[in-house]
Order: structure tokens, then C-alpha cells, then sequence
């Protein structure tokens, strides 16, 4: 029966992968329906982490400094299970639609998990609450490495890889726009909604991208993923460590995701001690996203015309100027301030540009293995985009501490906040160019006809 079952499966993938190795060119089609997957995932990242927080600690059943310790036990789950999903997801089964079958098996826990923390997480005790969260990354982490790794699969050449990602940037910008302005609508409606009406109101969201996500997954080609049996983790980390081009990719998704937690962990305090907008913070995060979504489509021309290194480059730069030049001229006004939010969410879009470089240098590391481990290639990204955040936190925090800053009295120390606002982030920038213009020479460098 089993060699039965194996010859069924060897016509399957004759009959309907014209090559592995080459999949068909890319239509209009499969770009949008692959970037519609997305949706789940962008929705329930780090913006809704911001929310969680204080909605546990207004509860009152954990302490506000088990709350702290709660979400650091989970950032470290998170960062350990990464690799072990991708790995499972690389070795275990051979369907075609097996990118397709993860994602379905993770998105129903997925809603019941957020069912449950947007519902009764206040109220949970810390153990019970700690397991929900536990179970809500896990799943949260095979539904996003098995989307990543899928589109490595549809792609045939860096024009292509950028074009897909850039899609997926596109509308993960416009999902995160709607999902801020849900609880901004429900407070204007309703002035007296509780921090759990708003954070109800921002994960009603997902029962919207959810059925989309449905909807768009049966639309995209399914791809195949060969099983293989595992070389040791030995093996995978000297076949990583020993490849030039992974290596620098996985630090600059470190810096990058060093210099954007921390640009986005100081903001708050920039906007209420130096820009004195307290109140309008939040609508001047609302702008830097309305400025990555403008700007998306913009960057993916670029990076397929001029490839991804160079723009990302350009990218890095264009941040940076914007943040030390506020050093001389700082915004005056919230239209000043909108308008400097607007101008540097234009540069948020380096995942755009880091996924599909890591697209490009699949086939390459498949070559040199011997296998194919693009999810688990993706797990480590992720890896590096969560230890990244995490150490930026950490750093802010400590150089805020060190220069004796106090949130309730954040005008003593405005000079401060502001030269860490604008140097901290544009020394990881800075850095980061330095690895991709090292990196330029291993990418390759075909451009679109366009």
C-alpha cells in the first residue's frame, strides 16, 4: 500500500508542477491572493501587543510586574519555537498543499485563543493565562513561517520575490491601518468604552481578515514540500554559519528590527516630552502608517528595478536624515508632526525588502544542503526580527534610566529623549548599510523589464 500510495503521489506532482525547480511565472492573480493570506498574522504581530499589556494589568488579577515577566517567558518562547516549527514544516509531509494545510490548522486555534484573551485574559490567572498565551504564539508562528515559506515557493526570480513581498507589504500597510482606525472609531462613538472595548474592537478585525484569508489561501498554487530527513542541528547551524550571504541577511533583519523598536519604543515620550502632542500620539502612529502604505508600492517598483540591496540602502538613509535632521529643526505643531510621521513611515517598509531577499537565496542554500529549508530560513528571520525588538526595548530603556529621564516629567530631560530618539536608531541604520553594502556582491542583480 505505501508504494502504491508513493507512486500516486509522483503522479500527482507530474501531472501538476510543471518543474520544483521552476514554478510558472507569476500572475496578477496570485499576488494579490497571496498578499490577502497575510492578513491573520499582520493583524495579531507587534501592534496588538501593544494593547495587551495594560489591558492584563487594568484586570488587577496579575500584578503589573508579573505582567512584565509574563510577556518576556512568552518573547522567549516565541524565539525558541520559531526554528522548530519551520523545521517541522520543512521535514514533515509531502502533499503538495502541505504550505495550504498548515495554515488551516493554525488559524481555527488561533481564533478561539483570541476569542478567549480579548474576553476573559483580564480575569485569567497568571499559570491559566500563560498557557493561552503559549498556545496563541505557537499557532501564531506556524501560520506566519508556513505563508513566508510559501512564497519562496511561488517565485522564480528577484524581480518576481519583490513584486510578491511587496504585495504582502502593501496590504499588510492597509490591514494595519484599518485595524488602528477600529479602536479610534469605537472610542469617537462611544467616549466611555473601556481599554477591553478597545482592544475588542481592534481583534474584531481578524473575524474580517480571517474569512478574506480563508478566501485567498484556496486561490493561491499550491506548492510541494519535499520531506527530507533532518541532518542535525549540528549540521544546520555549520550549513548556516558557513553561508556569507544568510549570515549578513540575518543581521541586518536584527539591526533593522533593532532600529524600528526602537524608534517605535521612545516615540510616545518624543511625541508628549519634546513635540508636547501627548494626546495626539497615537494619531501621529496612525500617520506613519498611512505613510508606509502610500509609499509601498513606490519602494517595490524600486527594488525591482534597482535591486533590493541598493534600496534598502537608500531606505536606511532616507530614515535617518529624516531623524537627525529633526536634531536641528525639530516639528512644530501636530500638522508639522503629522506631516514628519507621514514622511517616516515612507521608510517603513524593510521586511518588504528582507523577505524576498532571503526568497532569492533559497535555491542557492537548497544547492549547498542538499534540501530545501526555507521555512526553517524563515524562522530564523523571525528569530532575528523578535531578538532585535526585544534588545532594542531593553537598550532604550536603560539609556532612558541612565540619563535619568521621568515619564511624568519628561521636559527635564527633553534634550536627552531626543538625541536617543534620533541616534540610537540611525547608528543601527547606519551599521545595517555597512552589511548590505557587503552583501551587494552576493545577490543577484537581475532588474525587471518594466
Amino acid at each position: 500500500m505505501k508504494a502504491w500510495r508513493f507512486l500516486w503521489e509522483l503522479c500527482i506532482l507530474a501531472n501538476t508542477v510543471p518543474s520544483l525547480a521552476e514554478p510558472p511565472a507569476l500572475r496578477p492573480r496570485t499576488v494579490a491572493a497571496y498578499a490577502a493570506t497575510a492578513g491573520p498574522t499582520v493583524i495579531l504581530g507587534l501592534p496588538f501587543s501593544v494593547y495587551l499589556p495594560p489591558y492584563i494589568a487594568d484586570g488587577g488579577v496579575i500584578a503589573v510586574a508579573l505582567v512584565g515577566l509574563l510577556f518576556s517567558f512568552t518573547t522567549i518562547w516565541d524565539g525558541v519555537v520559531d526554528p522548530l516549527i519551520g523545521t517541522m514544516i520543512d521535514r514533515v509531509g509531502t502533499e503538495i498543499g502541505a504550505h495550504r494545510r498548515w495554515m488551516l490548522r493554525a488559524l481555527l486555534p488561533l481564533l478561539l485563543l483570541l476569542l478567549v484573551i480579548v474576553t476573559v485574559g483580564d480575569r485569567l490567572p497568571f499559570a491559566a493565562l500563560f498557557v493561552v498565551m503559549i498556545l496563541f504564539y505557537s499557532s501564531f508562528s506556524l501560520y506566519d513561517v508556513a505563508q513566508l515559506s510559501w512564497g519562496s515557493a511561488l517565485v522564480r526570480t528577484p524581480a518576481e520575490s519583490a513584486l510578491l513581498y511587496g504585495a504582502r507589504d502593501w496590504f499588510s500597510k492597509i490591514a494595519l491601518i484599518t485595524a488602528f482606525a477600529a479602536p479610534a472609531a469605537a472610542q469617537f462613538l462611544m467616549p466611555d468604552i473601556s481599554l477591553q472595548g478597545r482592544i475588542m474592537a481592534y481583534a474584531s478585525i481578524f473575524l474580517v481578515m480571517a474569512p478574506v484569508a480563508l478566501f485567498a489561501i484556496r486561490r493561491v498554487p499550491p506548492r510541494p514540500v519535499i520531506a527530507a530527513p533532518g541532518i542535525g542541528w549540528r549540521q544546520e547551524i555549520r550549513a548556516s554559519l558557513s553561508f556569507p550571504p544568510l549570515m549578513l541577511l540575518l543581521g541586518v533583519q536584527f539591526l533593522n528590527s533593532f532600529a524600528f523598536g526602537a524608534l517605535t519604543s521612545l516615540f510616545i515620550f518624543f511625541a508628549a516630552a519634546v513635540l508636547g502632542l501627548d494626546t495626539q500620539s497615537a494619531l501621529l502612529l496612525f500617520a506613519s502608517f498611512i505613510g508606509g502604505a502610500i509609499a509601498s508600492p513606490v519602494w517595490t517598483w524600486l527594488a525591482r528595478r534597482y535591486g533590493k540591496p541598493l534600496m534598502m540602502i537608500a531606505m536606511g538613509l532616507l530614515i535617518s536624515v529624516l531623524l537627525v535632521a529633526t536634531l536641528a529643526q525639530q516639528p512644530r505643531g501636530f500638522a508639522q508632526a503629522a506631516g514628519f510621521s507621514l514622511m517616516l513611515g515612507t521608510g517603513f517598509v524593510g521586511l518588504l525588502f528582507i523577505y524576498s531577499m532571503l526568497a532569492d537565496l533559497i535555491p542557492r542554500d537548497a544547492a549547498r544542503c542538499g534540501r530545501n529549508r526555507s521555512a526553517f530560513l524563515f524562522a530564523l528571520l523571525n528569530l532575528m526580527q523578535k531578538f532585535g525588538v526585544a534588545a532594542a526595548i531593553a537598550v532604550s530603556y536603560a539609556l532612558l534610566d541612565l540619563v535619568g529621564f521621568d515619564p511624568k516629567n519628561g521636559e527635564v530631560s527633553a534634550r536627552e529623549l531626543h538625541l536617543l530618539f534620533a541616534l540610537l536608531p540611525t547608528t543601527a541604520w547606519v551599521i545595517m548599510m555597512g552589511l548590505l553594502i557587503a552583501m551587494r556582491r552576493h545577490m543577484p542583480h537581475a532588474a525587471a523589464r518594466l
